[in-house]
Formats: C-alpha cells, structure tokens, sequence
C-alpha cells in the first residue's frame, strides 16, 4: 500500500508514519510538508490513498525563510486532482475545527458531494486521543489493494 502524507507538523506526521508503519508492514508512506511539493507528488504519483492536512504552508521552507499558509491546502490538492481528472483516494486529517470561517463538517460535505467515493471523510486529530487511529483504519481497510 503507497501512502500519500502531506503534514507540515513535524510531531503529528511522525506518530502517523509509526502508526501506519506499525499496523501495516507493507505500507510505504511518502511524506510532503507544503501545498506545493504534496500537490506535484499528488498529481505525478500513483497511491492509495492521499492523507491531507488542510493548513499548509504554500512551499516548503528554507533556512530562515518562512512561507504563507494555505489555510484550505488538503481541499486545494484534492480540486487540482479532480481538475486533472485524476483518480484518487483521499482523507482529511487536521487538528483544526474551522478554517477561514467554515467548519470542518461543511467542507467535508463539500468535498463529499464534488468527489463522492474519491473522498473519504475528514478525521479529527488529537495527540491526546487515539480515536484517529480507529478512524483512519477503517479508511486504510476500505481502500486497501485498490490498483491505481
């Protein structure tokens, strides 16, 4: 199984790779820190699944120089593919409730009805709850074996 991980917290894509890793041995997760190098990677790669993070720096950051945020960066990748028409499967995992004024629920609605299937839902993450881990595998579990 080919993971996509766009995660800019350096802490919460650590404990999904070693979650991920520690659950399925076959996985291989690719990880990404900004709209822009998880975008290219979205769009040029084949995997199962693509895990987005919504707040994204728009590039990846050098020494000493900082980046603006893509506040709805995991929703941006997620229009470039269906711009593209890629196929795809993707998941929302963020630590946010709202963005730019709107709640997590009504993006994930959004996202719903513009993708269908090519979405799987948007997952709440809390490094003091394991509930994402549940969450995520059963997402992981539907799209398992899926041939790009």
């Amino acid at each position: 199984m080919k993971i996509l991980l766009v995660e800019d917290d350096s802490y919460k894509s650590t404990a999904i790779i070693h979650w991920i890793e520690s659950e399925y041995q076959a996985g291989k997760v690719e990880l990404y820190n900004s709209y822009r190098d998880g975008c290219m990677a979205a769009l040029d790669g084949c995997f199962d699944l693509l895990i987005l993070d919504m707040a994204l720096p728009a590039r990846s950051q050098t020494a000493g120089n900082g980046t603006d945020t893509i506040v709805n960066g995991g929703e941006l990748i997620i229009r470039e593919l269906l711009d593209e028409h890629i196929a795809f499967r993707a998941v929302i995992l963020t630590q946010y409730e709202t963005f730019n004024g709107e709640t997590i629920e009504t993006i994930e609605e959004r996202l719903r009805q513009m993708c269908g299937e090519s979405f799987c839902g948007c997952i709440s993450y809390n490094s003091q709850d394991d509930s994402w881990k549940n969450n995520l595998q059963i997402i992981i579990d539907d799209v398992k074996g899926i041939d790009c």
